[in-house]
């Protein structure tokens, strides 16, 4: 189904699969992109978290308008933020 004006914006923060026994896991829902990339700064800083033993992880950022995926944000800690 396609978006419409009246489809839900979100923001999902997730911890992508980068391991073949790995899943897709989702860190939170939010309402802008600002929003969720202090999210994942506050996930990622976690001294006990999952990235504690694992500072070379990446992190995504996916805009969700209805049903259709519009953009991915990825953080690296080496780079920053980067769309695509």
């Amino acid at each position: 189904m396609a978006a419409t004006p009246h489809s839900a914006r979100v923001f999902i923060a997730v911890d992508p699969v980068q391991d073949y026994e790995e899943t897709l896991t989702i860190l939170g829902v939010y309402g802008s992109l600002a929003a969720a990339q202090v999210g994942v700064r506050q996930h990622r800083a976690r001294p006990h978290g999952p990235y504690a033993g694992w500072p070379g992880r990446s992190t995504e950022v996916q805009e969700w308008v209805g049903d259709e995926h519009r953009k991915t944000w990825t953080y690296r800690p080496a780079t920053g933020w980067r769309e695509g």
